[in-house]
């Protein structure tokens, strides 16, 4: 039986959600870009295209595993960043959720940086 190497496919699951949320963005550029311009965002056509640019490639050199540890410290900026500026008003309860799921993408993205590290155990072995 083969070993399944759980650091690539949680690298892999957590870059599919970025991707996905990369391409989403691109499919609706304008709409998307017209958010940040409302969220006060300085040159928001700009600042869309700088999020698609990390969203989607840094995404997918984290799940291939390539500089993971730069790659996900990448994205847990840009996670806590987009969590600052998108879900600042936790008056509203669904900001609270979104919230709490990004500090959980945030711990994921963690972990995956720690068994890239070697420091990673897997039923009581060192992986």
């Amino acid at each position: 039986m083969k070993k399944i190497n759980y650091a690539l496919v949680s690298r892999s699951l957590i870059a599919l959600l970025f991707v996905f949320a990369g391409i989403g963005k691109i499919m609706g550029f304008s709409a998307f870009a017209s958010s940040l311009g409302q969220m006060n965002l300085p040159m928001p056509m700009l600042a869309a295209l700088i999020v698609v640019i990390i969203e989607i490639p840094v995404a997918l050199a984290f799940a291939y595993g390539y500089k993971t540890k730069e790659t996900g410290y990448a994205l847990i900026a840009f996670t806590v960043l987009a969590t600052l500026i998108a879900h600042r008003d936790f008056a509203n309860q669904m900001n609270v959720i979104m919230s709490l799921k990004n500090l959980a993408i945030v711990g994921g993205i963690m972990s995956a940086i720690a068994c890239s590290c070697g420091n990673c155990i897997v039923h009581g072995k060192k992986d």
